[in-house]
């Protein structure tokens, strides 16, 4: 697989496995490789695979015993013991808004599946429809997920698997269950399987009403099982940890850093934060930020000084100078485009949801905000930028608006990759201004469906110019480097 950058991989292999442990794949019983081979399979170090195992046993997958191999303990179960505990805890208006985060963002990314798959693609949910017992509720059920989940890693973006992930929906069981409802069900699952192996129209399957599995209530008592940890239960909080997780990397500290220098909120002579303040502002430890300042500093970005501080050494013209190996910024490259693909994917919809919540005052005030910067300060990507900050002010305060907010901020990546960044406005700054003003025009005037088609437009946009940049800058290549989509789904 040749998983590299290992900031990330140790996460990357423990989703690997603990993937392979939890679809049965590697079934109760079964002795994991040694951690010579696990070594070898991935590519990676000794010290990389025992912090991988110590995360499994951790969470209760493995159990590890001295010079013996690691044997998986995790068997598919009920989880009784949670059952109670998550009922008296759930947040039934938190779990509705959830439900309708994973319509919103999930059925675009499983539409595109579905058109990403092949012949050969189709045999994984052919097989995984053919073995479902109908006799077998829990059984029943989780493939009923795995097949839903199978078209979400079809993507190959393992930001839109982690944002689908995050919502729990997966961890969902119903307690009202029969043998008609999933006879019913099944039965829809094959007309369906049928239609997309056939090239047919998804949309023509008809499929009952299954509310009640994925969260709504009947009457004082929500009607599903779900673990105590969900974020269907803890709610935006722990949503938040399943997304940031890998984001307090110190390659992220000194992007984002190099962001900011970017766009000339630190300028030549100014003072960063301490380490301390970097601590607390991007919730790292002191090594993150060290080390983040060291390859600042040998890039000649930063002087740290010892007792005084560290300086900004360079502009924003000098950062452009900077040759900095694709390698170095790959991982945050392949997170910029995953996140341009999902937006691409789901912007539509949470514009259309947006829009009638936005009032003509505050499109007023954005318009006129995106033409001062554009007259007086212009910035890479910034026009785009303030719709996207519009519409997410108006996802609400649950879900939807803490995965918006991650993708928000994961936009300004781009402002920080060298040589993607341009000073001046060019014909693509042009083109974006006056789409993103014909489409809050559209908005203004009560055309909300060709405000969410044209914010749509632009993010495609966006995304294919993006695309062709960084195939033309050598980042692209070593950026599809970083993971194996196809892993996700093969």
């Amino acid at each position: 697989m040749g998983l590299k950058y290992d900031g990330l991989m140790y996460e990357r292999i423990y989703e690997i496995l603990k993937n392979r442990i939890e679809s049965g794949l590697l079934p109760a019983g079964t002795k994991l490789p040694s951690r010579d081979d696990l070594c070898k399979e991935f590519g990676t170090s000794g010290k990389t695979i025992r912090r991988v195992l110590s995360m499994l046993k951790e969470h209760g997958l493995i159990e590890t015993h001295q010079r013996m191999r690691p044997v998986v303990c995790f068997h598919y179960h009920p989880r009784r013991s949670m059952i109670n505990l998550a009922l008296k805890r759930i947040d039934t208006s938190i779990t509705d808004e959830v439900l309708k985060t994973g319509v919103l963002l999930g059925y675009p990314v499983i539409e595109k599946g579905i058109a990403l798959c092949k012949q050969e693609g189709f045999q994984i949910p052919r097989k995984i429809v053919d073995s479902m017992n109908i006799e077998d509720s829990a059984e029943f059920w989780r493939l009923a997920k795995q097949f839903q989940r199978f078209f979400i890693r079809r993507n190959e973006n393992d930001l839109s698997l982690r944002v689908m992930d995050s919502l729990g929906l997966s961890e969902l069981r119903p307690l009202r269950d029969n043998t008609e409802i999933r006879i019913r069900f099944y039965g829809q699952l094959q007309e369906l399987m049928s239609v997309i192996e056939e090239g047919g129209d998804t949309d023509s399957v008809h499929f009952d009403d299954m509310s009640g599995i994925y969260g709504l209530t009947y009457g004082s008592e929500p009607a599903f099982d779900v673990p105590a940890d969900s974020a269907a239960v803890l709610g935006r909080e722990q949503l938040e940890k399943l997304l940031l997780r890998e984001e307090v990397r110190y390659s992220a500290v000194y992007m984002d850093l190099l962001s900011l220098i970017a766009i000339g909120r630190y300028k030549p002579g100014d003072k960063l934060p301490t380490h301390n303040e970097l601590q607390k502002l991007y919730n790292v430890s002191v090594d993150t930020t060290i080390k983040a300042i060291q390859i600042m500093q040998e890039w000649g970005v930063v002087k740290a000084v010892r007792g005084n501080g560290i300086f900004v050494m360079m502009d924003i013209h000098d950062l452009k100078k900077i040759e900095i190996s694709p390698h170095l910024i790959a991982c945050h490259v392949r997170r910029y485009l995953d996140t341009l693909d999902l937006l691409t994917l789901t912007i539509e919809g949470v514009a259309a949801y947006a829009a009638t919540h936005i009032m003509q005052e505050e499109i007023e005030e954005v318009m006129g905000e995106m033409n001062h910067f554009w007259n007086e300060d212009y910035l890479y990507m910034l026009t785009p930028s303030f719709l996207l900050n519009l519409i997410v002010k108006h996802t609400g305060d649950g879900s939807l608006n803490a995965i918006y907010t991650l993708l928000r901020r994961n936009l300004g990546i781009g402002r920080s990759i060298p040589a993607l960044l341009e000073t001046g406005k060019t014909a693509v700054d042009h083109e974006l201004h006056g789409q993103c003003m014909t489409a809050l025009n559209q908005l203004y005037a009560g055309h909300q469906e060709e405000f969410s088609d044209g914010t749509a437009k632009i993010f495609r946009y966006i995304y294919d110019y993006v695309v062709s940049k960084c195939k033309k800058l050598g980042y692209y290549d070593s950026a599809m480097e970083v993971y194996d989509g196809r892993a996700l789904w093969k």
